[in-house]
């Protein structure tokens, strides 16, 4: 089986959450990262901690760079950090 690339499964997750009006706190989202297959840059699970909330900054980042900023909206708006701002900055 091969893997959705890490960006896209966010970018997908998100648009569904927003979609529905919802958001994730990345410790759910390291869950279903590492639940899906996905691990690291360093082949570890996700600890819902700072390599994490540095995935969705790069998600975002990507995103905005290849002209997707309403998804990129998106990932921003559906992984708010414990105190609901933006987990990208």
């Amino acid at each position: 089986m091969s893997l959705m690339d890490k960006k896209e499964y966010i970018t997908k997750l998100a648009t569904f959450l927003i979609g529905t009006k919802t958001t994730m706190p990345v410790d759910s989202l390291a869950l279903l990262l590492n639940w899906n297959g996905y691990t690291t840059e360093y082949g570890t699970p996700y600890q819902g901690k700072r390599g994490t909330y540095t995935l969705v900054k790069a998600t975002y980042d990507w995103l905005v760079k290849n002209g997707r900023k309403m998804e990129a909206d998106n990932v921003a708006q559906a992984f708010p950090k414990p105190d609901g701002s933006y987990a990208y900055r």
